[in-house]
Parts: C-alpha cells; structure tokens; sequence
C-alpha cells in the first residue's frame, strides 16, 4: 500500500502542475481550447483523491478526514462543470479564484491523506 499511496501522490503532483500551468494559461486569455483537456485532468485528479481517501480509510486514517475528501471531491467536480455559469461578466473573477482555491484545497487534502496513510503504515 506505501507504494501505491507514493505512486498516487505523484500523479496528483504531476497532474497539479499541468492543471495550474493550464489554469493560469485560461487566465491569461490564452490556449483557451484547452478547457476541455483541463476538465478531463481535474476529474482524474478527483477520482485519484477518492481512491487516496479509500487506501486512507483501510489503512485507519480517522474516517471524518477520509470522508470530507470524498466529500471535498464533488464538490470540486461540481463546482469545475458549474463555474462557467456562475457571476458572469467582471465578477467571474471571484470565481475564478475560488476555483483557484477549490482546486489547492483537493491537491492538499491529498498530500494530507497520503501523510497519514505512510505514517500509519510505518507503526
């Protein structure tokens, strides 16, 4: 399983990288073809969190962490598909940023899952 937790966090790593590099590329008014790729990869993202969070509650991470992450994740998704629907015109901003946000906070309920998850392991 600590293999499996390390193998995980590094594609969430990986895909974090491009998701931010895409992200702010959108923001930035370019390569703007490219949602649909960005969507794809947030919904891997989450589908890693949710199997993160299930390898989390096995190896007896406390279950209301394992549980918000599930949680956490459809939210995220729910959000990522409703946003561009959400404050149109120059208030879309603070949904941008609160995707921005949405998005650190799954990539870091993971890091914080898989802390957990190779530190149970090792007692």
């Amino acid at each position: 399983m600590k293999i499996a937790t390390r193998l995980i966090q590094s594609a969430i790593r990986v895909l974090s990288l491009f998701m931010l590099v895409l992200g702010f590329m959108f923001w930035s008014g370019r390569s703007l073809e490219m949602v649909p790729v960005h969507m794809r990869l947030g919904e891997i993202l989450v589908s890693l969190l949710w199997i993160l969070a299930a390898m989390g509650l096995r190896a007896g991470v406390k279950p209301g962490l394992v549980l918000g992450a599930m949680l956490y994740g459809v939210i995220v998704v729910a959000f990522g598909l409703r946003m561009g629907t959400l404050l149109p015109g120059r208030a879309h901003e603070a949904i941008r940023i609160l995707h921005f946000l949405i998005g650190l906070g799954a990539i870091g309920l993971a890091e914080s899952i898989g802390v957990r998850i190779r530190r149970r392991l090792l007692t």
